[in-house]
């Protein structure tokens, strides 16, 4: 099957890929502080599990799903008729909520996000004071980048950039599949400090990107002609296969016969490819400057992934292109014209804009997290913590801001209430619950179990659960306590 397109529909779908998602998995915020579950070692590897055996549960002991955006609500755009019994969409002229409400929420740049992440393999253990853990996941993340630029055009058209340029530089997309082997270890120094560190070796199935700091697109408006201008380029990496026409231009994707028919031992083979390695990094650090109070810090996914040229294409666009309207004198009260002046004008926006593709190698980064957290222990079984996540997230500095309160009543049960500050909505009620110890152990955990309540309010959705077995015997509680460090199940 082939998907060759002519040039003008090329120049749409690269368009549209510019506008559509930068590699940022997101870890739940109130997983940090639910000591029991030994998956908080990947938001922290300075962290040691209770049990001196664990083994995560094949293919389901962490499977995590997130999804958002850093400006809306569901009620920013769909609301219930002022009079009438239905909905209506902020465009609708009865809306109380019009088109400049809506764009006044709106960043020079905005983004949507859509994370996955399951843990294939996951296991650890305890020698002494060391803790050695493992983990082979696969992950998917993927975003979209827009400016408020262009919602501006596509609301209230071009009056307001008469005579100056709209800026559409942040339309882009940075979407990444990837593999991950994680090795962490862990080293208690003495009983007041533990540090850890994870290194990880990376494989990429596919990715969509472009450079958010390189890319040049604008348009330009006078009374009498609207001028764009473009220098831009995407880098793909993916089994399919890049055709380029005699002119040596690209010419569209084809899909291997293999995937087409579905050949088990060739999709097989894909599934396990080692190709497009790159290298991660994860550390941390916790201390307890006194009694009770527990002070931790670590930065996640310091690292990037090399996609071969051999699986690359790049596709540039690069030129400009004049409109000064469209000419329908001749049409008018003729319909036997042979000539279509739209179609024209859209000949003419593609011969003013050249696109090629080549085949060179680039280089993605992870998008580091750095996190900082305080709790404070009130009693042996409930503690209070704070924790701030920041990241760099499509050249935007992201904050996200949580306060939990975390509970462990009795051996086998524990639970967790976060409350959380996070890509612009102040409603993020979060909730976390865990379920048994030795030998299993199930967890489910949302940042933003609010969403089920009133999620026509929320601008995001986080869901994480997993089953591990626990195995060993369990430590003998210490006098002093140690809740962002270790605890028992």
């Amino acid at each position: 099957m082939s998907f060759n397109k002519s040039k003008k529909l090329l120049i749409t779908i690269v368009l549209v890929i510019l506008i559509s998602g930068y590699i940022s998995a997101q870890d739940s915020q109130t997983l940090y502080y639910m000591n029991r579950v030994p998956q908080t070692t990947m938001m922290n590897p300075a962290m040691q599990p209770s049990y001196n055996v664990f083994i995560g549960f094949p293919g389901i002991s962490s499977i995590e799903v997130d999804a958002g955006n850093n400006r809306f609500t569901l009620t920013d755009i769909i609301m219930k008729h002022p009079t009438n019994d239905s909905l209506i969409t902020f465009l609708h002229p009865d809306a109380d909520y019009n088109t400049s409400d809506f764009l006044s929420k709106l960043g020079e740049n905005n983004f949507f996000y859509e994370d996955f992440r399951s843990d294939l393999i996951s296991f650890g253990f305890r020698v002494n004071t060391w803790y050695f853990s493992f983990n082979l996941s696969e992950k998917f993340s993927t975003s979209i980048n827009y400016p408020k630029d262009l919602m501006v055009l596509a609301l209230e058209g071009n009056q307001s950039f008469i005579n100056k340029s709209a800026d559409l530089s942040y339309l882009g997309v940075n979407s990444t599949f990837y593999r991950e082997y994680g090795l962490g270890i862990s080293k208690e120094i003495n009983p007041n400090l533990s540090v850890g560190i994870r290194a990880k070796v990376l494989f990429g199935h596919a990715n969509a990107s472009s450079d958010f700091k390189d890319n040049n697109i604008s348009m330009y408006s006078s009374r009498d002609s609207i001028y764009l201008n473009a220098d831009a380029v995407i880098n793909t990496s993916s089994p399919l296969i890049a055709t380029t026409n005699e002119d040596g231009e690209f010419n569209g994707f084809e899909i291997p016969s293999y995937i087409e028919n579905a050949e088990t031992d060739s999709l097989t083979d894909l599934a396990l490819a080692h190709n497009n390695m790159g290298l991660g990094i994860d550390f941390g650090i916790y201390y307890k400057p006194i009694e009770k109070l527990s002070l931790s810090l670590s930065v996640i996914d310091l690292g990037y992934i090399k996609w071969d040229a051999e699986d690359v294409t790049s596709l540039e666009l690069k030129g400009s292109y004049a409109f000064k309207g469209v000419d329908v004198s001749d049409e008018i009260g003729n319909s036997e014209s042979d000539t279509d002046p739209f179609e024209e004008m859209l000949d003419s926006l593609e011969n003013s804009f050249t696109i090629s593709n080549t085949s060179k190698s680039y280089t993605t980064t992870l998008g580091t997290k750095i996190y900082i957290g305080a709790n404070y222990a009130i009693s042996k079984n409930f503690d209070v913590g704070f924790l701030s996540r920041s990241y760099y997230y499509n050249s935007n500095l992201n904050q996200t801001f949580t306060f939990s309160a975390n509970v462990r009543p009795v051996n086998g049960l524990s639970a967790s209430l976060s409350y959380s500050i996070m890509n612009g909505s102040y409603n993020n009620i979060g909730f976390g619950f865990v379920l048994g110890g030795a030998p299993l152990q199930l967890y489910v955990i949302s940042d933003n179990v609010s969403a089920a309540l009133w999620g026509h309010k929320t601008t995001s959705f986080n869901f994480r659960f997993g089953i591990n077995i626990a195995i060993g015997s369990m430590q003998k509680l210490k006098s002093r306590d140690t809740p962002l460090l270790k605890s028992v199940f």
